[in-house]
């Protein structure tokens, strides 16, 4: 049985919150936390260490929460949503009747690039249906980008405040609608490249990017573009029009690749975030990609009026910024619901 806002609800209840201080964030995850240890529902959050030892502090029993502390469910998108099907799974096999979720995802205001978590935050709307949770996404509006605020309120049916009031998103829009992030040229793609092949096989572009990536990038990096240029390349090929350009271009630590064909790409919002099911017409087409999304790298899919890009390219990860909210006295206490 389903407690809470989500009571009477079908599938995944997503919704959104927005904190400009501490005080404000607890207000928003202390009691939905706390609602449902009392209820008996498994509860799920997935913060930083600074986030996750407030959180510690606050609740009236910490462990019967399940922290997610492994900075690996957010590297990637595609990722993050198969593990936490796979905790679903389990919770429900155990009896659940709601499950409780709540984290950060990454973005320029946490030390991370919200690159891809755009589509993410628009796929669990989809693909999560057949669950009964209650994800809330927080985020602080004070170092979250506009664009990534303007995102959020696209990406969730539902908005609740610090104070608990809840009212629906009048710009929300279906995951079959959504319109992601524009894409961001990378800078060395302003620049000629260290080789380009046009409808050429898929072992010569694995050739010559080994050539290139060789020295620049680790091996196993080297390993995943490899793989990920084979799947596009093959893709476009067998999915795409003619001609399929692959572009290379190189810097002392990091290589971009894109692969090109003017069709019109893949219809699916969702292509590469979930894999296809083996009766789906074009199954290889979304297996590929769904591959591709699992490697370490950054990943981009372009639609544009000239056709169909794969981008692939390793970037360094960037480094969380220090914390700024908060006091040297210890954190504000939440009134508890």
């Amino acid at each position: 049985m389903r407690t809470g806002a989500a009571r009477g609800q079908a599938g995944h209840f997503h919704e959104a919150g927005f904190y400009r201080s501490d005080a404000e964030f607890g207000a928003l995850i202390v009691p939905f936390a706390e609602e449902g240890i009392a209820a008996g529902e498994p509860v799920v959050l997935g913060y930083d260490d600074r986030k996750s030892a407030l959180l510690r502090l606050w609740l009236t029993d910490p462990s019967a929460v399940e922290f997610v502390g492994d900075e690996s469910l957010y590297a990637k998108p595609a990722r993050a949503i198969a593990a936490y099907r796979r905790l679903f799974e389990f919770h429900v096999a155990m009896g659940a009747g709601q499950i409780r979720i709540a984290g950060d995802v990454p973005h320029p205001g946490n030390g991370g690039r919200f690159e891809g978590w755009d589509r993410y935050e628009a796929a669990v709307n989809t693909v999560w249906q057949d669950f009964p949770v209650w994800g809330r996404c927080l985020y602080d509006a004070t170092t979250a980008p506009a664009a990534v605020l303007d995102v959020v309120e696209r990406t969730h049916p539902r908005i609740v405040s610090p104070s608990g009031q809840r009212r629906e998103s009048g710009r929300y829009q279906d995951a079959l609608l959504f319109e992601g992030l524009q894409y961001a040229p990378d800078p060395l793609e302003g620049s000629p490249p260290a080789a380009e092949l046009v409808n050429r096989p898929a072992a010569d572009a694995r050739h010559i990017l080994a050539q290139i990536a060789d020295g620049r990038v680790p091996a196993t990096i080297v390993q995943d573009l490899l793989i990920g240029v084979t799947e596009a390349v093959t893709n476009a090929q067998h999915h795409g029009r003619p001609p399929v350009t692959v572009r290379i271009w190189a810097a002392p630590d990091r290589v971009v690749v894109t692969v090109h064909d003017t069709g019109p790409g893949p219809a699916d919002r969702l292509a590469g975030l979930v894999p296809v099911p083996s009766s789906t017409p074009g199954q290889d087409l979304g297996m590929g990609l769904w591959v591709t999304h699992q490697l370490d790298l950054d990943v981009t899919l372009r639609h544009t009026s000239d056709g169909f890009t794969v981008r692939l390219r390793h970037l360094p990860r960037p480094s969380r910024p220090a914390a700024t909210t908060g006091s040297p006295d210890g954190p504000p206490r939440p009134q508890r619901a």
